[in-house]
């Protein structure tokens, strides 16, 4: 014999509907609702604008006790917690542009490459190596598979036997077509294409198609000397070339895995005021509206429950109003406890950084981590971690994820607490301000941060920088 501790249906319900988004939520009940006859969702038009409020200088309502009981369980005992990580990272990185080619309305990025070939005049069997090669074009615009796999695949599925010069040749044509660079191989080719593409080119057009087709290696190496010195030019003519080859498009086709989908919105799930020094935040219930049990259902079981000698029939039919009444309040309970956690956390959250929301400036973030809320609200860390992942909060400053206010403390020499966000923005400024035709090593950036107080090793330094996106030094060079 042995003695464990499991959680109820009810509490795994529970922490499945706490770490879900409001867009996920609002899925997951239309779900539920179609599942369950005896739940019904109770919707009006002031559903948007009808938030669960809570100052920040107020006490929270009493949690349900099944909450108390999260306390010092590890969850992931129960179930899978999914890496958000990647997802994450692309909501965070605004230096990545995406460039979209616009095309007529209702005109996806194939169809335009199609009607490009049927433009063209070309024999039967060339126009269906041309139907192949564009199938093989990826969201990027460019190639994505080898001539040669093309070859087998259509000798063995169409019966059209072609060997690599047919694709080849068909391949060059299609690289006529627009946008300029679609059907490249590689970056090389597809700025090569885009600049050959240029009509009538300038000094410094030539200068940079060389470049790209001679010298593709020490531009990416920025090896700036031997670029001046192989092409016999001099640094503001280099300058001048490598500017053009930044105006082209190295993702023609870039948006083809979103066609013909509409816009996408945040919908946050906290909104953050205030009034002079006194903050408040309203939980969003937009997607979470007002679930009841069904009247007809019910009054069925009453009417049902004052009859004597009750056939099979009827009590086969007591049976399902009361399991299915039994799961839709299960359901219900936990959307109301969802809704007092996330007041709660968040209510915690707006206290510890409260300097941070009334001035939107992030030299005013403490250093939080969830064992600090957790200690705040009486939640476990598990429970916390699932309030803040993937939920959204707008302040007036802008709308981040949640998660973004997490992150851990670093002691300076003079021993403050400092968030790893200062120490971020004192590196970019150190980076900034250095020699660009001579920038700081990893190693050198380290001293730098040690002469201001950050005392810290290379690899940490060099994590912080890969996690801004910041290259190495070699490629940061200019000239």
């Amino acid at each position: 014999m042995k003695q464990q501790q499991k959680l109820t249906p009810q509490q795994l319900l529970l922490m499945r509907l706490l770490q879900l988004p409001v867009t996920s939520l609002e899925q997951r009940l239309k779900e539920e609702v179609e599942k369950n006859p005896m739940l019904e969702i109770e919707r009006d038009e002031e559903t948007d604008n009808d938030n669960y409020s809570q100052s920040d200088n107020q006490d929270t309502a009493e949690h349900d006790e099944t909450q108390d009981d999260f306390n010092g369980i590890d969850l992931d005992d129960y179930f899978d917690d999914d890496d958000y990580s990647y997802r994450e990272r692309i909501e965070r990185d605004r230096n990545n542009e995406e460039k979209q080619i616009d095309f007529g309305e209702g005109t996806s990025f194939t169809e335009s490459l199609l009607r490009q070939l049927g433009l063209r005049t070309l024999s039967e069997r060339d126009r269906t190596i041309g139907i192949e090669i564009i199938g093989s074009i990826d969201g990027s615009g460019y190639l994505g598979r080898d001539i040669q796999l093309i070859a087998n695949d259509m000798s063995f599925r169409s019966g059209i036997i072609v060997d690599d010069d047919d694709i080849e040749r068909v391949l060059k044509i299609i690289q006529t077509f627009d946008p300029a660079g679609v059907g490249a191989r590689t970056l090389q080719e597809c700025l090569s294409l885009q600049l050959h593409r240029i009509d009538n080119p300038d000094s410094t057009t030539k200068i940079a198609t060389t470049i790209v087709d001679n010298y593709f290696s020490q531009l990416g190496n920025r090896h700036y000397a031997s670029l001046t010195s192989a092409l016999k030019i001099s640094n503001d003519e280099l300058n001048k070339a490598i500017a053009t080859i930044r105006r082209l498009n190295p993702k023609p086709g870039w948006g083809r895995e979103e066609e013909n989908k509409g816009a996408h919105y945040i919908i946050p799930d906290f909104i953050v005021s205030h009034e002079g020094d006194s903050l408040s935040f309203s939980l969003s219930r937009r997607n979470s509206p007002t679930l009841h049990l069904n009247s007809d259902y019910s009054d069925m079981l009453q009417e049902l429950s004052t009859r004597k000698n009750l056939n099979k029939e009827d009590l086969q039919t007591v049976q399902f109003i009361k399991s299915n009444t039994e799961s839709a309040q299960w359901l219900i309970d936990a959307v109301t406890t969802r809704q007092n956690t996330l007041a709660t956390t968040m209510e915690a959250i707006l206290k510890y950084q409260q300097a941070f929301f009334l001035s939107g400036d992030k030299n005013d973030l403490r250093p939080m981590r969830l064992k600090d809320i957790a200690a705040m609200t009486g939640f476990d860390e598990s429970t916390i971690s699932r309030v803040v992942n993937e939920k959204y909060v707008q302040t007036s400053f802008g709308t981040f994820l949640l998660k973004e206010l997490f992150s851990k403390a670093v002691v300076t020499e003079q021993g403050d607490l400092l968030a790893t966000e200062h120490i971020k923005q004192a590196l970019r400024k150190v980076i900034d301000n250095e020699d660009k035709s001579n920038p700081l090593t990893d190693e050198e950036l380290t001293a730098k941060l040690k002469s201001l107080g950050f005392n810290l090793s290379r690899r940490t330094v060099s994590k912080y920088r890969e996690s801004m996106d910041i290259p190495v030094g070699r490629l940061r060079k200019e000239i």
